[in-house]
């Protein structure tokens, strides 16, 4: 997790210019950290297909 954490940093930094903000870097580690948790649902089978999300809408609104 530690490494992870350094990667994203390294990238952020590498992005930055000097019109960046704090704010902005808090906003690229959220974004990451949004997808890596993405990723971990999709390998943990944690997921929802549109199709059945269709299905799923059909019944709540009957």
């Amino acid at each position: 997790m530690e490494n992870r954490l350094k990667e994203h940093l390294r990238k952020i930094a590498d992005s930055l210019t000097p019109e960046s903000t704090l704010e902005d870097v808090y906003e690229q580690l959220a974004l990451l950290e949004d997808i890596e948790l993405s990723e971990k649902e999709v390998k943990e089978g944690k997921v929802v297909t549109q199709a059945k999300v269709k299905e799923m809408a059909q019944s709540w609104l009957k």
